[in-house]
């Protein structure tokens, strides 16, 4: 298989362009992967318009998965999904020569690329030379290129459009996952004048429409998981130049997804809404708990409430 994979991986256009859902990693009762129900997931999944999967990101429980899980996640993936949509493995380490090992074996065991995050333990310690060390150096050993995981909310760290400008010299950096509009639009506008082969994708489905206005290929996101065919449809929407219709349709996003944001219900907030949709939710690993009833009404009574349920 791997042999197969690389040699898929290898003639595979880079791209951000379209929406990228962030999966969940779905367990069983007993706290271990549940790999049918991933598998079911993504038979649905499969019949709408993604351009490809973030794996094993802070949607898919990261912090609480080992190495290998992670593989075994990506092996499952690149099994169960057409060859031709990329798999974005995140290759989140606490050190710079973790990270890169990691980067070599997500690549043979099937990744496109690979999303990398600031290591936030020692952030008090981290210059922007430590921050900038790191991407290169991950960069340099990457057989697959390499995104940018901007994440101030689980770092403590927000990356500066400067940083990500010097970032984005690099031949093998590709892209940047951030949240912040603003940033979306000053990242775009220093890339096109220096004429960098970098992409930038909007991180929350809130923002969508928005970003996509100021120049954002597309989306790697959470709410995809529940709405995937609704994202899909704004982003064709803005495509065919139907503003009206997309700006309709973005309020409507808009509310579910700072209702699992804002009200801080996390992961288990998006679990439980995949089981309200009808996919496999199921449970977080500990510690993270399990949504409160009152909590998962107000996720149900909003997708009614907006039509999308």
């Amino acid at each position: 298989m791997a042999a197969t994979t690389l040699i898929q991986t290898a003639h595979k256009i880079f791209s951000l362009k379209g929406v990228f859902p962030a999966i969940t990693t779905p367990f069983n009762d007993k706290q271990e992967v549940y790999y049918n129900k991933l598998h079911d997931n993504l038979q649905y999944y499969e019949k709408l318009p993604f351009s490809g999967y973030l794996i094993s990101g802070s949607n898919g429980e990261v912090a609480a998965m080992t190495i290998d899980e992670r593989l075994q996640v990506l092996r499952n993936v690149r099994q169960s999904i057409d060859p031709r949509r990329m798999i974005i493995a995140n290759a989140y380490c606490e050190s710079t020569r973790q990270c890169c090992e990691l980067a070599k074996t997500l690549a043979r065991h099937g990744a496109d690329a690979i999303l990398v995050m600031i290591p936030f333990y020692h952030r008090r310690s981290l210059s922007e030379e430590a921050v900038l060390a790191h991407f290169r150096v991950v960069a340099d050993s990457s057989p697959v290129p390499v995104i940018i995981y901007n994440n101030p909310g689980v770092t403590g760290m927000d990356i500066s459009v400067d940083t990500i400008i010097k970032l984005a010299e690099h031949p093998n950096i590709k892209g940047v996952k951030d949240g912040d509009v603003a940033k979306i639009a000053s990242i775009i506008k220093e890339v096109r004048i220096r004429g960098f082969d970098f992409e930038v994708s909007q991180g929350a489905v809130g923002y969508f429409l928005q970003s996509l206005v100021v120049g954002a290929s597309g989306a790697i996101a959470a709410l995809p998981n529940i709405l995937g065919r609704e994202v899909c449809h704004l982003y064709q929407l803005y495509k065919d130049g139907k503003i009206d219709d997309a700006s309709n349709l973005q309020l409507k996003l808009t509310r579910i997804d700072e209702l699992l944001k804002l009200s801080n219900l996390g992961v288990a907030g998006m679990k439980g809404a995949l089981d309200v949709v009808g996919l496999y939710g199921g449970p977080c690993r500990l510690p993270l708990q399990p949504l409160p009833p009152q909590q998962l009404k107000r996720i149900r009574d909003a997708l009614v409430e907006e039509d999308l349920l």
